[in-house]
């Protein structure tokens, strides 16, 4: 670890363009691979699990059982993330964000390496360990931000925060589409549902020597005399409900529309395996097309929306709209009628994410902007986890009850609002 005085030392120094380039090329990458892994993971285990799949994963398991092995797995990677991630925030405050981010690389390598030996050698137990691992040491976006401002001219921290985001949504494009094409045969004889676990494994790994490389703190460390504590993530979320007001408001709001579209957003390549009889790869590049959704929302619809009308006509009509186009996937007659929704479905969500957090930091003071995000970050991955451990229960009980579950909470989280909105009509609007 960096003495103090070094740290300092390396602060006082004024980075140039190329300086920070060179420290910010490691932390970009390693957005994009987390990014990219989180997304192509659900296509490629809905694939791996589905009957008749090439994966040993799946060999000997009943429809239900392969259902809530799925749920699980899935669900699992937020959960731990819930736990993980606030210590690893803290931590990097305190040992430095370099430790904290090889950490979170070689977490994300051995991650992959696990889950492709549990896929080879059909091992449930490899891929929850896997999967497990990833959650743990999936801090890596926020603490990547966090270093990326510090290597950064003051003036030029909303471009590279702007670039981290990009990096991030280009992920949930990349992903998926880097699965259908990796595991496709019929571009290469040699390509299976390995191939793109084996590819993620191999970059993480070289982002690993990058950062070693090429990133070094330029901060000096915190002292804290509060201890790390495993509860930090209960601790946000209880917080979020623990006093009526605006917060306690739009937290409830932000948990509807989360729990709706963690149910939407896991078990939608499931949906089409089942009901419409897709193949892996076609889910794959299904999921690719919403990582293009997001893009767009938060490109061009989020700033051209925020132009002309309130972020509460935003959040209402977007939740509105979501809950519409989720209704119509869940009894789409074909798939071509899926292709058609899935970019507007996309957009509307992102979009309905966006106002929401909006509304989250205007409930915040100029001291408890942390705070307050740390509650968004601990609604989304509890509620990412909880809807995928019961989203794979319904799977098994009914094809498509999960997409059914997002519709029905999508629907109340809008219902909600529009209670909370018009009890607070006297109220200057947002």
């Amino acid at each position: 670890m960096a003495r103090s005085t070094d740290l300092k030392a390396a602060a006082s120094v004024d980075p140039t363009p190329v300086s920070t380039l060179a420290a910010a090329a490691p932390l970009l990458l390693l957005i994009l691979v987390d990014a990219i892994g989180f997304a192509m993971l659900t296509p490629l285990l809905a694939s791996a699990l589905a009957d008749g799949s090439d994966a040993a994963i799946e060999k000997g398991l009943s429809p239900t059982g392969r259902h809530l092995v799925y749920g699980v797995a899935t669900g699992l990677y937020p959960i731990m993330t819930f736990f993980g991630a606030p210590i690893l925030g803290q931590l990097s405050d305190r040992l430095g964000r370099k430790a904290i981010l090889l950490v979170c690389a070689i977490g994300i390598a051995a991650s992959y390496v696990v889950i492709s030996a549990a896929f080879a050698w059909g091992s449930i137990a490899l891929l929850m360990a896997g999967r497990a691992i990833g959650g743990l040491t999936a801090a890596s976006q926020a603490v990547s931000l966090a270093a990326v401002v510090d290597v950064c001219r003051p003036e030029r921290k909303d471009f590279w925060l702007s670039m981290g985001l990009l990096c991030s949504s280009l992920g949930f494009v990349l992903g998926p589409a880097l699965s259908g094409f990796l595991s496709d045969t019929a571009i290469l004889p040699w390509f299976n549902l390995l191939t793109p676990l084996y590819a993620t494994a191999a970059v993480a790994a070289l982002n690993v020597v990058m950062l070693a490389l090429l990133f070094h703190d330029r901060r000096q460390l915190a002292a804290s005399s509060s201890p790390v504590s495993l509860v930090s993530g209960f601790r946000s979320f209880a917080s979020a409900f623990a006093k009526p007001g605006p917060l306690r408001d739009v937290s409830w709001v932000f948990l509807l529309q989360e729990l709706a579209w963690g149910a939407y957003f896991y078990f939608i390549p499931v949906f089409l395996l089942d009901r419409h009889g897709v193949s892996g790869k076609d889910a794959s590049y299904f999921m690719s097309v919403m990582g293009i959704g997001f893009c767009v929302s938060f490109a061009v619809a989020m700033p051209l929306l925020t132009k002309y009308f309130t972020t509460r006509a935003i959040t209402s009509w977007s939740l509105l709209g979501t809950s519409v186009l989720i209704a119509a996937s869940a009894f789409a007659p074909s798939m071509l009628v899926q292709w058609m929704l899935i970019l507007p479905i996309s957009v509307a969500v992102a979009v309905s994410y966006g106002a929401l957090i909006i509304l989250f930091t205007d409930t915040a003071t100029e001291g408890t902007k942390g705070e307050v995000m740390g509650i968004t970050a601990a609604i989304n991955s509890l509620s990412f986890g909880s809807v995928s451990f019961l989203g794979g229960w319904l799977e098994g009980l009914s094809a498509g009850a999960p997409i059914i579950a997002a519709l029905a909470l999508m629907t109340m989280s809008w219902l909600v609002f529009s209670f909370q909105k018009s009890h607070s009509s006297g109220k200057r609007p947002t």
